[in-house]
């Protein structure tokens, strides 16, 4: 029998899943290497498209995949007297054993949920209903080890690495019966957002960040059908050095938007602790002040 006191925490299984999501921002990470390489040895703007769809496909995807491992490794399954906790990442619910109403191996269920549309090892997350039922919320890592839970009007679907181990628990402690019932709760990581948007100079900051990016894009494709080639400033003896193709001023925005991204992904981690609350106001900051310079080094290298 499982002790009174005593809570229990299950994992997900992380080996497979952590390899498969370094190994794809690997390849991610190199496709973008090659991208801003690729852009940096063009003459002709045509031929910068496919190098510079490899450096969006790097933004898009990277800061995602690095979320997602965050998530992976954040993730646990706690079985207390007075209900469960499931957690991943930024997601977390509570549920008063009260409301439990069984918990069960996916393989013992007559009609099995569908798994998310989107999913790979590691992130098996998203909202799928059963065959013309209602839905359930997938917070697991592999389609091995399913235990589905249903509690309330809601469902969950979890990859505990025990799972015969974590069912045979939940019914112990069920048996034992409940002293102090957990309080209900639910975090979203959209509530994150919700209460960045709520501080209005907050908002400010990071949509004047996204503002001065999307000036920066327009200037530069502006500015290269207009100009073949640029000089960037000056040799030591004062005469101008050599001239480059003006197609490369494309690694202003592009490096410009690395930092907002990062600035803004490393922030929003801060900002989840009131402590660190300072230090994301002045990373997002400073993405305007890093915006303001690339504008500036603009202005002197066309004049």
């Amino acid at each position: 029998m499982v002790r009174m006191e005593k809570s229990r925490v299950f994992y997900p299984p992380r080996q497979i899943g952590t390899a498969v999501h370094l190994i794809l921002i690997l390849i991610f990470s190199m496709g973008g290497v090659w991208g801003i390489w690729g852009v940096n040895k063009v003459q002709v703007a045509l031929k910068i498209l496919p190098y510079l769809s490899l450096i969006i496909l790097f933004l898009a995807t990277v800061p995602f995949l690095i979320y997602r491992l965050y998530a992976l490794h954040r993730s646990e399954y706690m079985l207390e007297r007075g209900g469960i906790r499931l957690k991943w990442g930024w997601r977390s619910e509570t549920i008063p054993m009260e409301q439990v109403k069984w918990v069960h191996h996916v393989r013992d269920l007559e009609i099995p949920p569908k798994f998310p549309l989107i999913h790979w090892p590691g992130a098996v997350i998203g909202r799928r209903s059963f065959h013309r039922g209602p839905e359930v919320e997938f917070l697991a890592s592999s389609h091995n080890h399913i235990v589905v839970i249903s509690a309330g009007e809601g469902y969950y679907a979890i990859s505990p690495d025990r799972s015969e181990d974590f069912i045979r628990t939940y019914h112990e402690l069920t048996e034992l019966g409940t002293l102090s019932p957990l309080p209900v709760q639910s975090v979203q990581p959209s509530l994150i957002l919700t209460e960045v948007s709520e501080k209005k100079p907050l908002l400010g900051i990071l949509l004047a960040g996204a503002l001065l990016n999307i000036s920066l894009l327009i200037w530069v494709l502006l500015v290269i059908p207009d100009r073949e080639v640029i000089s960037l400033g000056y040799k030591p003896g004062g005469f101008p050095r050599e001239a480059l193709g003006s197609v490369r001023l494309i690694l202003f925005p592009i490096i410009n938007t690395t930092a907002y991204l990062a600035n803004l992904v490393v922030g929003f981690f801060l900002f989840r602790v009131p402590e660190n609350r300072g230090m994301a106001y002045i990373l997002w900051g400073g993405s305007i002040l890093i915006a303001l310079l690339f504008h500036i080094a603009m202005a002197f290298i066309l004049n």
